[in-house]
């Protein structure tokens, strides 16, 4: 039965133009979209679809290579087939933002936000997929003690034991709201 509700699912479309983003949907939503795999365990690769409770398959696997949480609420993770890019989708699956990457994987949250890309500026989300603050930074640290540390321009390079690494010049502090410490 659920090999006929992937073929007739909505499939998510990859932007093709890195200005054209969507917005979350319901962001109070009760009606929470579960993953369904045919395989007993779920891995990399296998095919899948975000499913609501009444059975309609609202999001397939078609360009979607993982998924990095089983449910959505009002947002998910995912990994590009591909490309391989973290994306923010929303309940319709569209792209809502790029999720930054760290250490291998989607940015860990801190202080209730983790970061976030669009058009190659880095800002922040919360837990809801809400952005707290626009893309806007070139590099940025995760919040500590309701201060991340942000440029507007920065040079990235790996060392030595292939970490990436920023320098800049012009570092500043920010709190939670976006605003510049002084």
């Amino acid at each position: 039965m659920i090999l006929s509700l992937f073929s007739c699912s909505k499939r998510f479309k990859p932007s093709t133009n890195e200005n054209e983003y969507s917005e979350l949907t319901e962001l109070n939503s009760k009606d929470t979209l579960f993953r369904i795999s045919k395989s007993k365990f779920y891995e990399m690769g296998d095919d899948f679809a975000f499913m609501n409770r009444k059975g309609d398959t609202l999001i397939s696997s078609e360009n979607i290579y993982f998924t990095f949480k089983d449910t959505i609420t009002t947002f998910g993770i995912i990994l590009e087939r591909e490309t391989y890019d973290l994306i923010g989708i929303n309940r319709k699956g569209e792209r809502i933002f790029e999720v930054y990457m760290y250490d291998n994987g989607p940015d860990y949250i801190s202080e209730g936000l983790f970061r976030i890309k669009k058009n190659g500026k880095i800002g922040f989300a919360n837990e809801k997929g809400e952005i707290i603050i626009k893309p806007q930074f070139e590099c940025a640290s995760n919040f500590e003690n309701g201060i991340a540390t942000v440029t507007y321009d920065c040079y990235l390079y790996y060392d030595l034991d292939e970490h990436l690494r920023s320098e800049s010049d012009s570092w500043f502090e920010i709190d939670k709201t976006g605003k510049r410490i002084e």
